[in-house]
């Protein structure tokens, strides 16, 4: 048996703001109203523009592009996660023992 990896789009990665319902007139008089939006945590706690920059630095994987479409394997996204989560030990003694 094999597992089909899971594929994320940048608003699963990413934070988004609060977005509040405004209310537009047009000049013929037509009324378009767009609706509110809840702030949402995204599984890295970075925003779009800073995952992107972590991409172009090479600090963050790429997205596998299909057609226009940028997606992120959910496995790739766990092991970049997993190699951050923790400070090696390494850097916890040297940081202890200067004083940091």
């Amino acid at each position: 048996m094999t597992l089909i990896d899971q594929y994320l789009r940048m608003a699963d990665l990413a934070n988004h703001p609060a977005r509040t319902a405004k209310t537009y007139i047009a000049k013929s008089g037509q009324q378009r109203t767009v609706t509110a939006k809840a702030a949402t945590r995204g599984i890295t706690g970075f925003s779009a523009k800073h995952i992107y920059h972590l991409i172009n630095e090479g600090k963050f994987p790429a997205p596998v592009k299909i057609g226009r479409a940028s997606l992120w394997r959910l496995s790739k996204i766990n092991s970049w996660l997993a190699s951050h989560a923790q400070p090696s030990d390494d850097n916890a003694t040297t940081n202890a023992k200067e004083g940091v």
